[in-house]
């Protein structure tokens, strides 16, 4: 909620002596306790204008902008200065939170010169200042084009004086100059606008946003029967969003998060209407959401087209964020996975002959082509590549396996390429399978060399010979990357706020809901918060390490050791599986 005078709250409050009074006061209590549904319903009882001013106030505190504005316009005419003025900057707040710039900036500048100067009257001077500073270099001439006062068009270019690109400048000042039609006066406009000096870029630093900013977040999450199995991951993430909002919150006295659920729904058609409905009436400045790699597909469209950042906390399709610029996925891509799991190879073991296989057709396909790239652009040797489909075959691995011999006369007689390493990134329901039949085939040949593979890896059962002679590892997404001090501290918070254990997914809506507040607190204005995504200092979360690097997918994968003999080398030498 923006702050504002409450100067007229002091008024009202002597002068309840009716008993619609009486009832007004209660309305006033639910009002400054913050609960503004209550509040609202007192307040709209009853057509006296104090009861209509505060229906409108507290109707813009829940973020209903359109009903608060009808209750506001009824009272802008009042003979009552505290009601009038009141409503006017409440108003003027209210344009603010829709994004209509220009009637906020009218509104402001209508209450600063046409009433006389009150608490009221100091906060609209000191917001319109604010406003000036915050807006965007297209925020700032949609305002100019559509302002109904030259002056404020004026304040708003001078604003930018000296620190914007010259170009961008002139185009601004030249809208304003059409809106005078004395060529006298165009002249002294000109003149008062023209600058002495080069300008200079802005650069990167962020605005600071006005006092009492709210910023409206979209979750758009799936809903299942609460009987189901799935209906704890949805619910958890939004709790741990929720926690996450309210953690900022308890921060910050002069901005805030409101979050705005819809359900990402059974189809397309239904996921496309609910985030339509997120932009335009809920004035969204970012989503969070949804669950799955399909939805996400339809967000990503829609979230382009209105320019609105998504953050995507599961879904980890490769093709999601293609061609888009507003999509962001905090799960790595497959990928994102081979290509550091080849970094890890190369860079940290030291292989220089790999071989990969992978099933055809399967998720993990995508990870063994980025493996392979990825290895042979730093100087290894891809001594196999195969990538068939193995349920062809009977899932019998041996015709391919064949190549990893130990037998000296055999890779002599068939020329076999030397191998110090295979990456396997095995997906699917097949995935254990595979995993098995690669293992024992590799122990009967006595071959030790060094196994990789995806997050399907970690459940693999291994004999006892395996754990103990071959070093495997496995990539995977999620890890705490906090200090257990801060762990132990939301843990605890959550299992207080919400009476259940913090799960995994609790600590991902956690983080996710963390990661893209603290990017709203740099950017300021969440016109650039695509900008501050990109390029926003590593975060080191409860279920994540987030770091998009300029890229739009997550960059960082955890490499970890899976059999004993891989842990023993890692206890000796922990820089082996430095943090990616």
């Amino acid at each position: 909620m923006m702050k504002y005078s409450f100067l007229s709250v002091l008024f009202f409050l002597l002068s309840v002596i009716s008993v619609q009074g009486q009832s007004f006061d209660e309305g006033l209590n639910f009002y400054e306790n913050g609960d503004f549904e209550e509040a609202a319903e007192v307040f709209k009882r009853y057509n006296d204008g104090k009861s209509i001013l505060f229906a409108g106030k507290s109707y813009f505190a829940l973020g209903e902008y359109l009903t608060a504005n009808a209750y506001l316009n009824q009272v802008l005419e009042s003979s009552d200065r505290n009601i009038r003025q009141e409503a006017k900057y409440t108003l003027a707040l209210s344009h603010f939170g829709m994004k209509n710039f220009a009637r906020s900036l009218d509104t402001l500048y209508e209450l600063m010169i046409n009433e006389s100067r009150t608490g009221v009257h100091v906060d609209a001077n000191r917001f319109y200042r604010q406003v000036l500073g915050y807006l965007t270099p297209e925020q700032r001439f949609q305002a100019i084009k559509h302002t109904k006062h030259q002056a404020v068009a004026v304040s708003l270019i001078e604003n930018v004086k000296n620190r914007i690109d010259k170009n961008i400048y002139q185009v601004m000042v030249n809208e304003v100059l059409k809106s005078e039609t004395d060529s006298d006066q165009r002249e002294v406009l000109r003149e008062k606008l023209a600058i002495e000096t080069d300008l200079q870029s802005i650069g990167t630093q962020y605005p600071n946003p006005p006092n009492g900013i709210v910023y409206n977040i979209g979750v758009v999450l799936p809903v299942f029967e609460e009987q189901s199995s799935e209906f704890i991951i949805p619910r958890n993430l939004y709790f741990g969003i929720t926690l996450a909002a309210e953690e900022f919150n308890s921060r910050h006295s002069n901005k805030k998060v409101r979050l705005h659920f819809k359900t990402s729904g059974q189809n397309a058609d239904t996921t496309a209407t609910n985030f339509t409905e997120l932009v335009w009436a809920n004035h969204i400045d970012a989503v969070i959401g949804p669950l799955f790699s399909d939805p996400a597909k339809v967000m990503a469209e829609l979230s382009e087209e209105y320019s609105i950042p998504m953050l995507a906390p599961l879904a980890n399709a490769d093709d999601i964020n293609l061609n888009y610029n507003y999509t962001f996925q905090l799960n790595p891509t497959f990928e994102v996975h081979g290509r550091q799991m080849a970094r890890h190879a190369v860079q940290n073991l030291g292989l220089d002959s790999l071989a990969i296989i992978t099933q055809k057709d399967a998720l993990g396909t995508a990870s063994a082509q980025s493996f392979r790239h990825e290895a042979e652009r730093l100087g290894a040797h891809i001594s196999y590549y195969i990538e068939e489909d193995f349920g062809a075959y009977g899932f019998d691995l041996s015709e391919f396996t064949k190549y990893f011999t130990t037998d000296r006369e055999e890779i002599k007689e068939n020329n076999y390429k030397p191998t110090h390493g295979i990456y396997a990134p095995f997906t699917g329901q097949a995935a254990s399978t595979l995993i098995n039949l690669l293992m024992t085939d590799l122990e009967v040949m006595n071959n030790r060399m060094v196994v990789l593979g995806s997050e399907e890896w970690e459940t693999a059962n291994l004999t006892r010979w395996v754990n103990r002679n071959v070093d495997i590892y496995y990539s995977s997404a999620f890890g705490a990357a906090a200090d257990t001090a801060t762990v132990s501290y939301i843990e605890q918070d959550f299992e207080t706020r919400f009476g259940l254990r913090a799960d995994r997914f609790a600590k991902i809506g956690f983080d996710a809901g963390s990661y893209l507040f603290q990017a709203l607190n740099t950017a300021g204005n969440p016109k650039h918060l695509n900008k501050v995504l990109m390029q926003n200092p590593t975060y080191e979360g409860l279920a994540l390490r987030v770091a998009f690097n300029n890229y739009r997918v997550n960059q960082h994968v955890y490499i970890n050791p899976l059999s004993d003999s891989a842990k023993n080398k890692v206890e000796r030498n922990p820089r082996l599986i430095r943090s990616r």
